[in-house]
């Protein structure tokens, strides 16, 4: 009898409900600022971070090995005899790269790691896919393979007010020279087929309607990726206050236009995301879901 347990790293914005339902081990990146390290999510938390960045930009490192070990560990001590890891695009992150290796000192389980190629709530919606396949009945060969085939068709959206903590963090991809800080122009970024950060659409900011652009911005970009024929997830997520107001708006955009979603989801932005992208950041995804 097979028995799946699951991993994800905290820079996948997996809803809380889905944690604790599965059991789901995640794997925190460190967040360091100058009085010393945290793990994000459990000895920091998001809101925190975001009011801290307004005088200090930390920076981020990889889950530690032992406690990926540790996940490990804790779900072969369950009875699991197969474990699915999802991780951020190995591109944005060395993590993907730590639990493969750490993965060959458990050979007892039967083990696959997914590159989703995306950050975020984006990487969040293929842990939330991989529950509703195991709710389904699927097994480990099905559940790997429908999440494999889902990683050229899942995509996220990121409006970024402000460029500095991308540039700040080093993360900046292929964003750099596409937008004009004289001119307020703001990105859409997303990831592409690499998992690399670069601009899809640009935003030219103003004193008014600014919120009301950039949700019809991201609704037409998530409209334009609609898997044919197929039922999807969605998903938008925002760093602070204002921004939860507006990915709160956005979803109900999301949903008013694409009425036939399987699942939608408002998730908090993570602490780890936030440090290279901003507080201030609103953002969406698309996910297939195969019946």
């Amino acid at each position: 009898m097979e028995k799946i347990g699951f991993i994800v790293d905290s820079g996948s914005d997996v809803p809380k409900e889905f944690v604790d339902k599965f059991e789901i081990e995640v794997l925190p990146l460190n967040v360091a600022f100058k009085d010393g390290d945290y793990l994000d999510g459990v000895t920091i938390q998001p809101q925190e971070v975001f009011e801290r960045m307004a005088s200090e930009i930390p920076k981020t490192s990889l889950p530690s090995g032992e406690l990926i070990s540790q996940a490990f560990e804790n779900l072969i001590e369950k009875g699991c005899t197969h474990i699915i890891a999802i991780t951020i695009s190995s591109n944005l992150s060395g993590t993907n790269n730590s639990v493969r290796l750490i993965a060959e000192d458990f050979p007892q389980v039967e083990f696959f790691l997914l590159d989703t190629k995306n950050i975020g709530i984006g990487s969040g919606l293929f842990m939330i896919a991989a529950t509703k396949y195991f709710e389904m009945k699927n097994d480990f060969k099905m559940i790997t393979k429908k999440l494999q085939d889902s990683v050229e068709k899942g995509h996220v959206f990121f409006h970024i007010p402000n460029l500095k903590y991308l540039i700040a963090g080093g993360r900046i991809g292929r964003v750099t020279g596409a937008v004009g800080t004289l001119l307020n122009i703001q990105p859409i970024i997303t990831c592409d087929e690499e998992g690399i950060y670069t601009t899809i659409a640009k935003i030219r900011a103003s004193k008014t309607n600014n919120e009301a652009k950039t949700i019809k911005k991201m609704v037409d970009l998530v409209k334009g990726v609609v898997p044919e024929s197929q039922e999807f997830l969605l998903a938008t997520c925002g760093g602070n206050p204002a921004a939860r107001v507006t990915s709160a708006k956005l979803l109900e955009g999301l949903k008013d236009a694409l009425p036939e979603f399987e699942e939608a989801y408002d998730v908090q932005l993570g602490s780890a995301l936030a440090v290279h992208t901003g507080p201030e950041l609103t953002g969406c995804a698309i996910l297939p879901l195969y019946k």
